[in-house]
């Protein structure tokens, strides 16, 4: 929840019809409203203004001058409602500011800032007296006023801040009633007098307790530094037209701390300018292009602690320039012209923290240079023509933390220029000319950063992957052509490393690393080069990887930075983002050697396959695993020969045919290591059974197959094996009709057409014939009756039919038992003398299952099947059944019985066509009494044992 704060800021202005009423209006802040209102007041137009913590902007057509929030929050107390600025602009002053505040309930209030922008009439102490608690006051633009009000001290005991910008104001001396006179009880701490037309300083125009002095314009230098101003610890020059600082300038600020002379044109300052101040701590000069000529021994000042040049010095600098400056712990002299540091420079500086040379024209370095720096912490070399560290130029530097040293062309680093320097934690050599081989030798074990952006760099060093604490490697802007996944495995817990705007084409990754691995390296790699080939898969693949958060609601960072990194090549992939590229598009082309002729070769790793596309089949082909562990796809663009061959070692899984109007599948060499085959869009009229055989999945959208009586074996056979059919729901028949969806039992329906019109004469009369040509064709009568099942008493089935076995017994090896103990004793003994063919006894070793399954079932009267769950599991039984099945429809006679030994399991266990034939014709089930009977009626009738 958060708490409102309200703060009220009171802001007066003049109307063009001062005394008039206004009307309320209303301002909104989320979602509250909030009111204003204006009061009348007899010398201006007051608006009351309460804003609703933390923030609130009004649109209104007032004139008014408003205080922006954050000063409200600044120098607002802990009250609700706590009156915090007061703006007068372009106002008449009130009689008092007491009485003023009163109608609003705050005439004291505490930590009060005004403002008064243009105002008009005279300011006196009376209009302010009575307002004892405000902290700070601005006279901006009070251009009729010019004499200081003396007694603003007195009746402001608070006042912590006075400032008097843009007007005209006239400084006297002390003997003159506005002479500025600060005492000890008074809380001032900052005068500023600014643009204020100020052209000289009267001896005792200061007096007392002064403590910060800032003047800004036309102050000759000669009449500042008149006065004595003992408590003065700070003072600004800024913007003032001084050119020189004349013998002992501060000699009458004793106290001074503080002297900023910035944008100031100055041009010599004698070696004694300074002389006397024994607390100066900070000096600073700045203005670019103005060249300034130091006395020697000028800033040789035993206090100084920091010292800021940033002009040009007169060359060379006066060697004692800072000698005896023994306390000195920042030393800025940035773009002052320095060519050379003359010797011993800094041999009194042994307390020195932080030295800044930037933006000098220092060419070379003298080796002991910064010998006696033993506390330096920070070393800033930037911008200047050093082309070379010599060794163990920061020798003894102990405490050095932060080298930098960019754009200076530097080519060439000492390897023992870092040596002793244990503690170095930043590095910045960016804009170089550095190359890897010149940063080899380099030994820095505490670095945390590394700038190294712009440089010549081409390979990672070996090196910098062992440095456990480093944080930041920037790299970008190099000459990495290439990158491998060792140069991202380093030992460092946490580090990001900058790889952008390189020349970058291509990162070789051997294996998808472990994100543990990776976690700690974050590699940024926008804006490179990258050719998108089968040689970038593996890298692209893990940028891409998203892994699962180990924990609810924790964001996954990825190791990999590319929101910008785009494919340049090939032409297919230029533009693409590299986390948006499919898988499936990168490939590498086989060199023109290793394909074969007419032939296009491809690699695709997301499928570890080569991809041969070729105009007619290749006499010989590559072998796929001299690439990796890749097997072959192969799509031919003509075929013509029978059979195709297609050798072992090639290890083709899938052969593309597709729209070659073929009007007969391929035959297949054997052995072959073919998995698919695209047989779409082709003539095929009828299944391709021998690739069905060998469990091959198959394409066949595309193709007219003929749905009707004569092709019933087709129809079945592709719907018996849909599921190696890959579009099996989208193959049709050549009238269009979805060919899963036709019922198999409707083709062969014979509609009676014929009218039976014949007379008894003419039935007698075939009557006559019949009987005559019974016995001439007895046995073609005895087939016609025992096929419609008819008369099976009269007939003999070994009459009509030669087959070898009386019935092929199907049965799973968890059954043999079974088969041996109680089916062949009761069948093949006596008096059955059924012979009946089982595999484990009957078959030719060596045979191919399939081929026996088909001639033990062509060459048995019957096919019995013993049902149980042994056989559902196994895996040549259901085939047996369903080529027993086959020839019994066929043929149209009931060739198949069906023997359960115990309960029938789960249907959904079954095979779909198996459960069909159970649903639809009677079993013989084991434990029956008259088992026996009935299996033996079922049996084939021969003349010894008809019943």
């Amino acid at each position: 929840m958060i708490r409102c704060k309200t703060v009220l800021l009171l802001t007066l202005a003049l109307s063009a019809s001062a005394g008039a009423w206004y009307d309320s209006h209303v301002c909104r802040s989320s979602g509250k409203t909030l009111q204003s209102s204006k009061f009348f007041d007899p010398t201006a137009s007051v608006t009351l203004w309460r804003y609703s913590f933390p923030e609130c902007g009004c649109n209104h057509d007032s004139n008014f001058t408003a205080i922006p929030y954050a000063e409200f929050e600044k120098f607002s107390s802990k009250g609700y409602n706590t009156l915090i600025a007061l703006s007068m602009n372009n106002c008449k002053l009130p009689s008092t500011f007491v009485s003023l505040l009163a109608n609003f309930g705050h005439a004291d209030a505490e930590g009060l800032e005004i403002e008064l922008v243009s105002m008009r009439g005279e300011l006196q102490g009376a209009h302010l007296r009575g307002l004892r608690r405000v902290r700070k006051m601005v006279l901006f633009g009070a251009v009729d006023r010019n004499r200081f009000p003396r007694d603003l001290f007195d009746v402001l005991p608070d006042l912590e801040e006075f400032e008097v910008a843009n007007s005209q104001l006239r400084l006297e001396e002390s003997g003159g009633d506005d002479g500025i006179n600060v005492t000890s009880r008074n809380a001032l701490r900052s005068l500023s007098l600014k643009s204020c037309g100020i052209n000289d300083v009267p001896p005792g125009a200061f007096r007392g307790k002064v403590i910060l002095l800032s003047i800004s314009v036309k102050l000759s230098c000669n009449s500042v530094f008149q006065h004595r101003l003992t408590n003065l610890e700070s003072l600004d020059l800024s913007d003032n037209p001084i050119t020189s600082l004349p013998p002992r300038a501060f000699a009458f600020t004793p106290r001074l701390r503080r002297l900023y002379l910035y944008e100031t044109p100055l041009r010599t300052v004698p070696g004694d300018a300074f002389q006397g101040l024994q607390h100066l701590e900070l000096i600073t000069f700045i203005k670019r292009n103005n060249t300034i000529a130091f006395g020697a021994g000028a800033l040789a000042l035993s206090s100084l602690k920091e010292l800021s040049i940033q002009s040009v010095l007169q060359s060379p600098p006066p060697k004692d320039l800072i000698e005896g400056s023994i306390n000195l712990q920042t030393l800025i002299i940035s773009y002052a012209g320095l060519k050379i540091i003359p010797k011993g420079f800094f041999a009194t500086q042994q307390r020195l923290q932080k030295l800044d040379l930037s933006g000098n024209k220092l060419t070379t370095l003298d080796v002991d240079v910064f010998q006696s720096l033993k506390e330096l912490v920070d070393l800033n070399l930037d911008r200047n023509r050093i082309k070379e560290l010599p060794g163990n130029i920061f020798f003894g530097l102990l405490k050095l933390e932060k080298v930098s040293a960019y754009d200076n062309g530097l080519q060439y680093i000492a390897p023992n220029a870092f040596d002793a320097t244990n503690h170095i934690t930043h590095l910045y050599l960016q804009d170089n000319l550095l190359t890897s081989e010149v940063l080899s030798p380099l030994r820095l074990y505490s670095l945390k950063v590394l700038g190294l952006s712009s440089n010549r760099i081409s390979f990672m060093v070996p090196h910098w992957k062992r440095i456990y604490s480093l944080e930041k490697l920037d790299l970008s802007r190099n000459n990495f052509t290439a990158l491998e996944q060792a140069d991202f495995m380093f030992e460092s817990p946490r580090i990001t490393i900058n790889f952008r705007d390189s020349d970058i084409i291509n990162i070789k990754f051997n294996y998808l690393p472990l994100m543990e691995e990776m976690y700690a390296t974050r590699v940024l790699l926008d804006h490179n080069p990258f050719r998108c080939d089968c040689k970038l898969y593996m890298f692209i693949l893990v940028s891409q990887y998203r892994p699962k958060p180990i924990w609810p609601f924790q964001e996954w960072r990825p190791a990999i930075a590319l929101e910008h990194a785009t494919c340049a090549s090939p032409p297919t992939l230029a533009g693409t983002f590299i986390q948006d590229v499919p898988l499936t598009s990168l490939t590498c082309s086989l060199p023109p050697r290793d394909c074969p002729a007419n032939c296009t070769c491809d690699l695709r790793p997301e499928t570890h396959s080569l991809e041969l596309d070729c105009e007619a089949e290749p006499s010989k082909y590559p072998k796929p695993t001299i690439f990796g562990p890749y097997s072959t796809t192969l799509r031919l663009r003509n075929f013509q020969s029978q059979p195709l061959t297609l050798p072992r070692y090639a290890d083709i899984i899938f052969l593309d045919l597709a729209g070659l109007n073929l009007t007969e599948p391929p035959l297949l060499n054997t052995p072959h290591n073919i998995q698919k085959i695209d047989l779409s869009n082709n003539q095929l009229i009828g299944a391709p059974l021998e690739l069905l055989k060998e469990n091959i999945t198959l394409r066949l959208f595309g193709n007219e197959f003929v749905c009707d009586c004569s092709h019933l074996d087709s129809v079945y056979a592709l719907q018996s094996n849909d599921a190696w059919i890959d579009d099996a729901e989208n193959v049709t028949c050549k009238g269009g009709e979805y060919l899963m969806h036709i019922k198999v039992e409707k083709l062969c329906e014979i509609r009676k057409e014929r009218v039976i019109g014949a007379t008894l004469a003419v039935l007698g009369g075939l009557v006559a014939v019949v009987a005559g040509l019974a016995y001439r064709y007895s046995l073609e009568i005895k087939v016609f009756l025992f096929s419609r099942g008819w008369c099976q008493s009269w007939v003999h089935e070994d009459d009509i039919d030669n087959a070898e076995y009386d019935a092929f017994v199907s049965f799973s090896q968890g059954d043999a038992q079974w088969v041996a103990e109680q089916l062949l004793p009761n069948l093949e003994g006596e008096p059955n003398n059924y012979k009946l063919c089982v595999h484990y006894r009957d078959w030719v070793i060596g045979d191919m299952i399939p081929a026996q399954i088909a001639t033990s079932v062509e060459q048995s009267r019957r096919t019995i099947v013993v049902l149980t769950k042994n056989f559902l599991k196994s895996t040549w039984a259901p085939l047996e059944f369903r080529a027993a099945n086959a020839h019994a429809q066929r043929e149209r006679r009931a060739r198949v019985l069906i023997v359960v030994l115990e309960e029938i399991p789960d249907c959904e266990e079954m095979d779909a066509e198996l459960r069909a034939y159970l649903s639809t014709n009677t079993y013989l089930k084991w434990g029956d009494p008259w088992f026996w009977e009935k299996l033996k009626y079922a049996m084939p009738h021969r003349q010894q044992n008809v019943e």
